[in-house]
């Protein structure tokens, strides 16, 4: 039996098929399928002409940001249309996340990329959804809402001018470029993530020297802001689901009425916590320091991207 797993964004998607024993068979990339903002010829096209392979899978399982659940039984008979005889099941990014993180455990599972989201899993489904609101009104956590952060400190003060000075020789850009993209060119989400690698490696080169120096100054600077950034994450994310399950095992009489109480077979505490994407797996020890050390969550995984796990909870 072959399986053929999908793990797709807005730009592209990573594909893998493997075998009964959960060996794989090949990987691939296509461009990305959106059924939000695709027709049904440009999803079956990519199905159908991009993707080469080199057996029929039997079962199909794809996971896409775009898929809602109102988008599920159409992406559904895509997938049906472009596999006949197969087994399919098209789910959104969120679920993929939580399987690749716990398989069948519970814990709380979050996306940290160019945008954020998160939710309390209980093993097979979400039981709960803090809405990440795109980058203009939440997506705390994420890459977009960082090279926000840091644009605002470079050029309102906060961060240090060198650091400015640096940024803009990196980018090729002046402020007024700046402006143009986050606020007259598409995919502006985009071009503030893009923003990260800099800052990263801006951390990076800085924490090797002295203590004292302006370079490890700047470095820290640069830091704080990240960890503001998933400090924001935990606050506005992450609480919901802690308070949600505290009061089902302390008080059910806080939940609201008509909300089911969190299943007490799914063990005592506060669920473990893992990570999916490039923002959580470049910045992990800051990461960490918020999570752990601050607020003594148990960190089971972080995960620059899902198929890995993909592949074990879908293995035979």
């Amino acid at each position: 039996m072959n399986i053929l797993i999908a793990d797709s964004g807005s730009t592209k998607t990573d594909w893998s098929l493997i075998d009964g024993q959960g060996q794989v068979v090949m990987t691939c990339k296509t461009q990305g399928i959106n059924p939000i903002h695709m027709q049904d010829a440009e999803v079956l096209q990519i199905l159908k002409s991009e993707l080469i392979l080199p057996e029929s899978p039997q079962e199909v399982y794809f996971y896409g940001s775009g898929v809602t659940e109102a988008m599920k039984p159409r992406m559904n008979s895509l997938l049906q249309q472009a596999f006949p005889g197969a087994q399919v099941e098209a789910e959104g990014d969120m679920i993929g996340a939580a399987r690749a993180l716990f398989g069948h455990q519970p814990g709380m599972a979050c996306i940290l990329g160019t945008g954020a989201n998160s939710c309390l899993y209980d093993g097979e489904k979400i039981v709960m959804n803090t809405p990440p609101l795109g980058y203009i009104l939440g997506d705390e956590g994420s890459g977009a809402v960082l090279g926000k952060l840091f644009l605002n400190g470079i050029f309102k003060g906060s961060l240090p001018s060198a650091i400015k000075k640096r940024f803009l020789e990196w980018s090729g850009l002046d402020y007024p470029g700046i402006i143009n993209k986050v606020y007259r060119e598409p995919l502006a989400n985009r071009f503030l993530a893009s923003i990260c690698p800099f800052i990263s490696e801006q951390i990076a080169k800085g924490e090797k020297y002295e203590n004292g120096s302006d370079e490890l100054n700047e470095a820290m600077a640069l830091y704080r802001v990240v960890l503001s950034n998933f400090h924001a994450f935990y606050e506005n994310n992450l609480i919901p689901y802690i308070q949600y399950v505290k009061a089902s095992q302390e008080d059910i009489s806080q939940l609201e009425p008509g909300v089911k109480a969190w299943d007490s077979s799914l063990g005592e505490g506060i669920p473990m916590i893992g990570f999916v994407g490039s923002i959580a797996h470049y910045f992990e020890a800051p990461l960490r320091n918020v999570m752990e050390d601050e607020h003594h969550l148990h960190i089971v995984k972080i995960m620059r991207a899902p198929m890995e796990g993909l592949i074990a909870f879908h293995a035979k």
